[in-house]
């Protein structure tokens, strides 16, 4: 009288089949590899990423988004928001934001292993310093050098920030042998703020799990993203000329390669600019035309403070919710990894490192799967009405197990 459903998950239908959002995945991890490992011309394959992103989410009747990746979405955002203030130099700082976050805009959730990701990694490592061996002044020339407090290494390449983030993928699922290995290579790669970022998020989630919950939320963090955040205007606008000098011997814009006076017109910029920066800031691209028109740099020339960048392009309200959102997440994987983010944006431009969004997305879903920790993990940003319809009136398909 009584007959059981007959209903088939999605995830079960068409194992054996390749799927459009896997091969789209598949083509950014390959596009965004080859550019890191190779450089220009291959990097401005990536380019495509958005384009395709968009016409194959479009297509398919929706656009679906790692939840790792609301504070990159809250960034955008309000990029939009102030489009009227933004320059030319800002737009393109946004499109790269969006080429680290597309990849997975179709709803691909990966299933790679530590060491598959790891060795994909090394390889590119390889290939790098192999073209630049072939191509390039060889970085073996005169004989092997490594000098971290001088950041020379002969074997610095950006995966460097990626070895970081695989150090923390290590950590979160306890596996130390593999957070040592990670680290050894993020050394050797010598990217300084990813070896400090690295040690650090090691030794947090070694702390009591318990203290760790509830350090690592938007109370706490967004305080201490202030205060360092002040401490880095304080330094460009000398305060700490002095204390340097007379602790180090030489001066601080020496200690910080150079920083003291990068950070000097950008800091007099968010002062002069306040209280009206608490709110909203002057525009993506603003800190570019600081740099040239203020400080003398031609170009485009980045500032190494992703903090200030933040502050003063986007003002208080965007810094604000862009921390919230990092450190809002049920899951205490995903903080781990904004936390490693985050360490990188206090002197470098993570913002604009496109391979190091998309790495981040790739291991911290490969992680909370590996810890059964997926709950939320995926949104849809979009849906059509023609695909819910679709779903709702599917008829019930049979498997291998119905009745």
């Amino acid at each position: 009288m009584f007959h059981r459903p007959r209903y088939l998950p999605p995830a079960v239908e068409h194992r054996g089949a390749l799927h459009v959002d896997a091969l789209f995945a598949l083509f950014c991890f390959v596009t965004i590899w080859l550019g890191v490992a190779f450089g220009s011309p291959i990097r401005y394959l990536t380019y495509l990423i958005p384009v395709l992103g968009v016409a194959f989410a479009m297509a398919m009747g929706g656009i679906h988004m790692p939840d790792i990746y609301r504070p990159m979405l809250v960034l955008v955002v309000g990029g939009i928001a102030t489009a009227p203030l933004a320059t030319l130099w800002g737009w393109q700082d946004l499109y790269l934001v969006l080429i680290g976050i597309m990849p997975f805009c179709l709803g691909y959730r990966p299933r790679l292993t530590w060491w598959q990701v790891f060795w994909g990694f090394v390889i590119g490592t390889v290939l790098g310093l192999a073209v630049v061996q072939l191509f390039g002044r060889s970085p073996l020339e005169g004989g092997v050098q490594f000098n971290p407090l001088l950041s020379q290494s002969s074997f610095e390449s950006p995966y460097g920030h990626a070895f970081g983030v695989l150090a923390v993928w290590a950590a979160v699922t306890r596996r130390w042998k593999h957070f040592l290995l990670a680290l050894v290579l993020a050394i050797l790669t010598l990217k300084r703020i990813a070896v400090i970022a690295t040690v650090v998020c090691g030794l947090v989630y070694l702390m009591p799990r318990g203290l760790v919950d509830r350090v690592l939320r938007p109370w706490f963090m967004i305080p201490a993203n202030v205060l360092l955040l002040s401490l880095a205007i304080l330094y460009g606008l000398g305060y700490f000329d002095r204390w340097v000098y007379e602790t180090f011997g030489t001066s601080s814009n020496h200690v910080s390669m150079g920083r003291r006076w990068l950070y000097h017109w950008p800091a007099r910029d968010i002062v002069d600019s306040m209280p009206g920066l608490l709110f909203i800031g002057d525009g993506a691209g603003h800190v570019y035309q600081v740099l040239m028109q203020k400080a003398g740099y031609s170009g485009k020339y980045q500032l190494h403070s992703d903090l200030m960048k933040l502050l003063l392009e986007y003002g208080g309200l965007v810094f604000f919710l862009y921390f919230w959102f990092a450190y809002r997440f049920k899951s205490l994987a995903a903080r781990m990894f904004w936390l490693y983010f985050n360490i990188i944006m206090l002197t470098d431009n993570a913002l604009n490192y496109q391979y190091l969004v998309f790495v981040l997305g790739l291991c911290s879903m490969c992680a909370r799967r590996e810890l059964d920790d997926t709950e939320g993990m995926m949104s849809s940003l979009y849906t059509s009405n023609a695909t819910v319809g679709a779903q709702l009136n599917r008829p019930p398909i049979r498997n291998a197990n119905s009745p």
